[in-house]
C-alpha cells in the first residue's frame, strides 16, 4: 500500500470511526429511551413497514452513487444526470407507496397504518436530494465533513425523537426518526456539499454507469429486502409483541457488526478504487482491511454476547428479556454478515457487480427454503436458519474473491484467526465471572465483564504481536514521544 493510499485510508478509518461511533452512541441513547417508553407492539408496527422503506430506498440509490464513487473519471454531467434520475425515481416510488398505503393497512389489519406509512416514506424524497453532494465528498476523501454532517444530523434528530417520545406521542417517535434524520442530513449536505443545483441530463452519462449500477442495485435490493422481509413475515405469522421482541433483538444484534464493517467499507470503497487494477497492491490492501475489520469486529461482537443479559436488563428494562437469547444468536450471525459484506465490497470495487448479483440470488433462494422449513417451529428456529444462511454465504463469497483477485478462503482464515482466537479467550473469561462471583447486581456485572474482556483482549493482542494492534500501539507511542 503506497504512502498516499495508506494516509488516505488511515484518515478515512479515523473519521469514519468518529462518524459511525458518534452515530451509534446517539442512536443507542434514542433506542434505550424509546424502548423504555414505547411498547413491543409499537415496534412491531415499524417492523411491518421496514421492508417497503428498504425497497424504496434501494431504488432511489439505484447503485449510481456507488458507480460514481468507484469510477476514476467523473464529470459534472454525471452528477447532474444522477441527481435528475434519482429525484425522478424517488417521486415516482413515493406516489406508488402513497396510494398503496390503504392496501397495506387492510392486509396487515393494523389501524392507522396508512398514515404511518405515508409519513415514514417521506424520507425517500428527502434522501434523494442529498445523494450527489455525499458522493462528491467521498470522491474528494472529505471524510471529516461527512462525519460532521452525519453526527450532527443524528444528534439533532435524536434529540427531537426523545422529546416526542417523552411527550407521549407513542409510535410517532420511532416513525419520525428516519424522516427527521434525512431532513437534517440533506440540509447540511446542501450547506457544506460542493455542488450547485443542476437539472441537466445526459442519457450517455447515465448509460455509462448503468451496467454496473443495475446489477449492484438489484443485488443490493435483494439482500436488503429479504433481510427486512423477515419482519413482515414474522409480523404476519406471529403476534405484534413477538415481532417487536425479534425487531429489538435483530436491531441490537446486528448493530455492533454492521457498525464496524461500515467503517471499513466506507473507507475502502473510496481509497482502494485508485489501485483496483494493481493486483498485488489491491490484494495486500484487502488483506490489511480484513485484518483491521477482524481486530475490531470479533471482540466487539463477543463482548456484546457476553454482557447481553445485564445490558438488556439495565438499559432496556425487564420488558425485553425475551429478546436476550435472540440477540445473542443474531449478534453471532452478524459476524458473518460483516465478513461477507466486506468481500462483496471488494468485488464491487473490482467492478464485478454481476458476480455479487448472482451471489445474492443464490443466497435468497437458500434462505427462502430454510425460512419455509423453520417458521412453523417458532422464531428461535427461524433465527437458527438465518445463522445457517449467513455462514454458508460467507464461504460461498470467498470462492468469488479467490477467483477474481486471489483472496482465497484459506488466506482469509489466516488473517481472521488471531483476532478470533483472542476474542474467544476473552469471551470465556468474561462469561465465567457470572459463575465465579454470583449475586452481583446487573450493573456491576456489566461493568466487570466489560473491563475484564477488554483487558484480556488487549493483553492477548500485545503478547501475540497482532499486527493491527502493534500498528496502533506504535502509532500512539510515537505521538506521545513527539509531544
Amino acid at each position: 500500500m503506497s504512502e498516499n493510499t495508506k494516509q488516505n485510508t488511515l484518515n478515512g478509518l479515523f473519521w469514519n470511526a468518529v462518524d459511525r461511533f458518534g452515530f451509534q452512541i446517539v442512536t443507542t441513547i434514542v433506542g434505550v429511551v424509546t424502548a423504555r417508553v414505547l411498547t413491543p407492539e409499537d415496534f412491531g408496527v415499524l417492523a411491518v413497514l421496514l421492508i417497503f422503506s428498504t425497497i424504496a430506498t434501494t431504488f432511489v440509490d439505484s447503485g449510481l452513487a456507488t458507480s460514481l464513487v468507484r469510477s476514476r473519471d467523473v464529470e459534472e454531467k454525471d452528477y447532474s444526470s444522477m441527481f435528475v434520475f434519482n429525484l425522478s425515481i424517488s417521486v415516482l416510488i413515493y406516489f406508488i407507496l402513497f396510494f398503496s398505503a390503504p392496501y397495506l393497512e387492510r392486509f396487515n389489519g393494523i389501524k392507522g397504518l396508512t398514515l404511518y406509512a405515508r409519513v415514514l416514506f417521506l424520507q425517500l424524497l428527502i434522501h434523494s436530494l442529498g445523494i450527489v453532494q455525499y458522493v462528491k465528498l467521498l470522491k474528494s476523501f472529505c471524510f471529516k465533513e461527512t462525519a460532521r454532517i452525519n453526527v450532527l444530523s443524528v444528534v439533532f434528530s435524536g434529540t427531537a425523537v426523545i422529546l416526542i417520545a417523552l411527550l407521549g406521542y407513542g409510535i410517532w417517535a420511532i416513525l419520525l426518526q428516519t424522516v427527521l434524520y434525512s431532513c437534517c442530513r440533506t440540509g447540511m449536505l446542501w450547506i457544506w456539499g460542493n455542488w450547485r443545483l443542476d437539472f441537466s441530463f445526459s442519457f450517455k452519462c447515465l448509460r455509462k454507469h448503468l451496467r454496473f449500477s443495475l446489477s449492484f442495485m438489484i443485488g443490493s435490493m435483494l439482500g436488503k429486502v429479504f433481510s427486512q422481509s423477515y419482519y413482515s413475515f414474522i409480523g404476519k405469522h406471529f403476534s405484534l409483541a413477538e415481532t417487536g421482541f425479534y425487531l429489538q433483538a435483530n436491531k441490537w444484534g446486528e448493530t455492533p457488526n454492521l457498525l464496524i464493517s461500515s467503517i471499513v467499507q466506507g473507507t475502502t470503497l473510496s481509497t482502494l478504487t485508485p489501485i483496483q487494477d494493481d493486483y498485488p497492491r489491491f490484494l495486500n490492501a484487502c488483506r490489511k482491511s480484513m485484518r483491521t475489520l477482524a481486530f475490531v469486529l470479533f471482540p466487539v461482537s463477543f463482548c456484546a454476547i457476553a454482557v447481553a443479559e445485564p445490558a438488556f436488563i439495565c438499559f432496556l428494562s425487564t420488558t425485553w428479556v425475551n429478546s436476550i437469547f435472540y440477540f445473542q444468536l443474531l449478534c453471532f450471525a452478524g459476524i458473518f454478515i460483516s465478513l461477507t459484506d466486506l468481500n462483496v465490497n471488494f468485488l464491487n470495487i473490482k467492478g464485478k457487480s454481476t458476480y455479487t448479483l448472482w451471489f445474492e440470488v443464490g443466497k435468497i433462494f437458500f434462505a427462502i427454503i430454510l425460512l419455509l422449513l423453520t417458521f412453523r417451529l417458532g422464531i428461535l428456529y427461524i433465527i437458527v436458519g438465518q445463522i445457517g444462511v449467513r455462514v454458508v454465504s460467507y464461504f460461498v463469497v470467498t470462492l468469488f474473491s479467490g477467483k477474481v483477485y486471489g483472496y482465497t478462503l484459506s488466506c482469509q482464515f489466516v488473517d481472521l484467526l488471531p483476532s478470533f482466537a483472542i476474542s474467544v479467550i476473552a469471551f470465556v473469561t468474561a462469561t465465567g465471572i457470572a459463575y465465579l462471583i454470583p449475586n452481583l447486581s446487573y450493573l456491576l456485572l456489566l461493568l466487570l465483564q466489560s473491563i475484564i474482556f477488554v483487558c484480556v483482549y488487549i493483553s492477548g493482542s500485545h503478547l501475540s504481536r497482532n499486527d493491527i494492534w502493534m500498528d496502533l500501539f506504535n502509532m500512539g507511542k510515537n505521538r506521545l514521544t513527539k509531544k
